[in-house]
């Protein structure tokens, strides 16, 4: 229809122009020339609205093909349409989209042709006028004659056709150049209006204001989540601060296991050495006593014979002698016996104190057995050498059950030690397993957190539709207001994931460090068991010396008694081979007889001070092993201590976190509050306006 009306107006402008043209052709060529000039502006009039007009089918065209199809809105739709639209179109357009209320560009010079037609009009009209008065004048100056006078008013008859037929062309082009104008800015108008349509729904999405709007609601909605983000938080720093204190508990009461085991383990060994101490003393004790029996029932006899044989031998020549004999002898004999009980009451006081308590009743037992040694002194040499096997036996026996029970409890330690390491693995493996759980819950915390926000952003999307035509002007004049809070707000808000990140970042750390720490933990434990092993293996290689050293001491003992009772023997063999000097000889042979069996005295003596370093040895290495045990469990109360401050520092970390999020939240809330209140005043203002 503008089409038609647009060809029409043209159409009776160019015919105008023509009729008033093809009358001036023959008869005034003045107002040919100013018919030609109006019919050229008109011209020019017309391309102009006629470009117009084809810039106006383009953005039409363009709009139209937006509302026949349904299409995805990308990064490029815009430009890609945007190219479709004629040049002059395209930077309006875009301003107009963007939410920039501009126009679209206008004809430029055919308000000025308009005009400047009128004035052409005029232009002719006033030249013939003029030639109309010039002629009349020139027709009555000139002659009186009537003939000469109409003969001289018909040119300025003629001026007047060429004055109004120039208007006629001008104010008809002016006319008809018009109304084609005022077509094509209405068509402009309708495009225009389609295009407004346009952007409010398929180009929603390149505006600013509705940019800063997705922004609020997406501030806003951000808020509406930050709550359950605080709480979440909150669960998961309590959950935290649960699992460290199970943890805690759990190392503590690990840790009280260990110590009552190793405890009751190192009891065991005490009181088990105690008794095999105190069974291998009473043991020797009885042995000795019983090999001293043996031995005075054994010598007895054997003095007896030989003074019954040297008496009838020499009853009747060496009477005299054989009583002097039996006197030195009774004499020699209590002598040794008294030099065997100092010795025998001497070793049992060095005895007692070395033993204490312990080694009392053995003490006793000796003493008794000294004063019945007093009788039953004649079999020494063989009973001694059984005694010494006796001794030897018993000690390699103790020494066998010693190290059987140091190594039990080798084995014992070690297995308590691997027990403790398989527990320790499996903890760090559970608490690599539970953090793993952790990091997967925070991850779809917050997957659920994104795809919530992305709802909220699109049921937002979907409810301002229809609010945008309406609220925009108001819009756009408050957006310079609240450019800079919201700039600042949306930096806040955009900070807080962050930090929240931050958070989950550093306690992921602060795990890790921990998992390292207890690493470092379990290796400084296994080397105190390694150390635990090697004094262990000291232990035993020097329970292996002392054994050595009594086996050696015992082996000498033996070897010393066999050679006093054969020196014994050949003193009592060359007695009664020489017994006819035994008169004189008598009195030496006792002395060195009693000799050795000082000699002997002293070997038990020194039998006994040997037993006595042994028990003093074994006492001291012990001593040496609680120490070490007690250090170690100092160190494992060490750990545990660094443990639990590590870990209050990191609880004490994750809620100074949490308390600054909080606070940010809180700083968030009061400026979206201002925020509201302030668009509540503003949409007051507005309704007063409207109102």
């Amino acid at each position: 229809m503008s089409r038609l009306l647009f060809a029409t107006a043209f159409l009776l402008g160019a015919a105008a122009i023509a009729a008033m043209g093809l009358t001036f052709i023959t008869s005034d060529p003045l107002g040919l020339v100013v018919t030609v000039v109006i019919g050229g502006v008109y011209s020019i009039g017309f391309i102009e609205i006629l470009q117009f007009r084809q810039a106006t089918s383009t953005l039409s065209n363009a709009l139209s093909g937006l509302s026949g199809t349904t299409q995805e809105v990308g990064a490029d739709f815009l430009e890609r349409w945007l190219a479709r639209l004629h040049p002059s179109l395209q930077n309006s357009v875009r301003l107009r989209i963007e939410g920039e209320r501009v126009g679209l560009p206008a004809p430029v010079i055919t308000p000025y042709l308009v005009g400047l037609l009128v004035m052409l009009g005029l232009f002719g009209t006033f030249l013939g006028m003029v030639a109309t008065l010039q002629g009349a004048v020139f027709a009555l100056e000139g002659t009186n004659e009537l003939q000469a006078i109409r003969a001289g008013l018909a040119a300025p008859i003629k001026g007047l056709g060429l004055a109004f037929g120039t208007s006629v062309a001008g104010v008809a082009a002016s006319a008809m150049l018009g109304l084609s104008a005022t077509i094509s800015r209405r068509d402009r108008m309708s495009a225009t209006r389609q295009l407004d349509g346009q952007v409010a729904t398929t180009f929603r999405e390149f505006s600013l204001v509705y940019s800063r709007q997705q922004a609020f609601k997406a501030v806003q909605a951000q808020a509406k989540a930050l709550p359950e983000v605080v709480e979440k938080l909150h669960f998961l720093a309590a959950a935290m601060e649960r699992m460290g204190d199970h943890l805690g508990e759990s190392l503590i009461a690990n840790q009280e296991r260990f110590h009552q085991s190793a405890s009751s383990s190192y009891s065991e060994l005490a009181g088990s050495v105690d008794r095999s101490l105190r069974e291998s003393v009473a043991e020797s004790g009885r042995q000795a006593i019983e090999s001293g029996r043996l031995l005075g029932e054994n010598i007895r006899p054997l003095i007896e014979g030989l003074i019954t044989s040297i008496g009838a031998e020499t009853q009747r020549t060496h009477q005299h002698l054989t009583t002097t004999a039996e006197q030195q002898l009774e004499g020699l004999t209590s002598s040794l016996l008294e030099s065997f009980d100092r010795r025998s009451a001497g070793w049992a006081e060095r005895q007692q104190l070395a033993d204490g308590e312990r080694l009392e009743l053995w003490t006793r037992s000796f003493e008794q057995a000294g004063e019945r040694s007093r009788t039953q002194h004649q079999a020494l040499s063989d009973s001694l050498q059984q005694t010494a096997r006796a001794m030897a036996d018993t000690a390699r026996a103790t020494s066998s059950g010693m190290l059987a029970e140091v190594s039990t409890l080798l084995q014992s330690s070690e297995a308590l030690v691997e027990t403790r390491i398989n527990a320790e693995a499996s903890w760090l493996q559970g608490h690599g397993e539970r953090m793993n759980q952790l990091t997967a819950t925070l991850k779809a915390e917050l997957q659920a957190l994104r795809n919530d926000e992305e709802r909220r952003g699109q049921a937002a999307v979907a409810s301002l539709a229809g609010l945008e035509s309406t609220v925009a002007a108001q819009l756009a004049s408050l957006a310079n207001s609240l450019e800079e809070p919201m700039t600042r707000l949306i930096q806040t808000a955009s900070e807080t994931p962050r930090a929240a990140a931050e958070v989950i970042a550093h306690l992921r750390r602060e795990m890790s460090n921990n998992v390292e720490r207890d690493n470092v933990l379990l290796a400084e434990r296994q080397r105190i068991m390694s150390e635990l092993g090697s004094l262990a293996t000291s232990l035993q290689q020097a329970t292996s010396g002392q054994r050595e050293a009594v086996e050696s001491l015992l082996t000498s003992s033996a070897t010393l008694l066999e050679d006093v009772g054969s020196r014994f023997s050949g003193q009592v063999e060359s007695e009664a081979s020489k017994l006819s000097g035994i008169a004189e000889n008598l009195a030496g042979k006792a002395a060195q007889i009693a000799d050795d069996f000082a000699g002997s005295a002293i070997e038990m003596s020194s039998l006994g001070e040997a037993f006595t370093l042994a028990v003093g040895l074994f006492n001291e290495s012990n001593g040496k092993l609680v120490e070490s045990l007690d250090h170690i469990e100092q160190s494992l109360t060490n750990a545990t201590t660094r443990s639990d401050e590590q870990l209050a520092y990191y609880v004490a970390q994750a809620r100074e976190i949490i308390d600054h999020s909080m606070l940010s939240q809180k700083e968030v809330f009061e400026e979206l509050r201002q925020l509201r209140s302030h668009g509540k005043r503003t949409s007051e203002t507005l309704r007063e306006e409207v109102g």
